[in-house]
């Protein structure tokens, strides 16, 4: 129950951090931008895809794991490559000194983004290396007691 109640945690925290996104991006975005050169308002653009690219690819990360903690799916169809968290060159691009133009608060979307995705990234290689794990059970997540994280 345990590890249902972290992956809450964390899927509350996506949404919210997705709640925010959607919040700074229809509400300030536009007049934020409007202040940038046109090469720092295209930035703004990429950038913008990435934090929407970071928090889609977590959420579907965090949907799919929840499954497979529910039972809905195997662990080993939450490992097919179409599952794994994936745009790891995209998402996990630490573009924090390209950020300092940038409004403070879309600097702080990022940031988050940024530490969200590489907390999902480093779950995903957490699972897939315990369950190839030469005499591993091949489980996950670890049972509670087992010394194991």
């Amino acid at each position: 129950m345990a590890t249902i109640e972290f992956y809450d945690r964390t899927m509350s925290e996506t949404m919210g951090l997705l709640v925010d996104a959607r919040r700074y991006l229809s509400d300030r975005a536009e007049t934020d931008t409007r202040a940038l050169s046109i090469d720092q308002g295209l930035a703004s653009s990429v950038e913008t895809m990435r934090l929407v690219s970071r928090l889609t690819e977590a959420l579907a990360w965090l949907l799919t794991h929840r499954a497979v903690l529910t039972g809905e799916l195997t662990l080993d169809e939450a490992l097919s490559p179409e599952r794994r968290l994936g745009g790891h060159h995209l998402c996990g691009r630490d573009t924090t000194d390209d950020m300092r133009a940038m409004p403070p608060d879309f600097q702080k979307l990022m940031a988050r983004s940024l530490e969200l995705y590489q907390r999902i990234a480093h779950l995903d290689a957490q699972v897939s290396d315990r369950v190839h794990q030469p005499g591993s059970s091949g489980s996950w997540p670890p049972e509670r007691g087992s010394g194991q994280a």
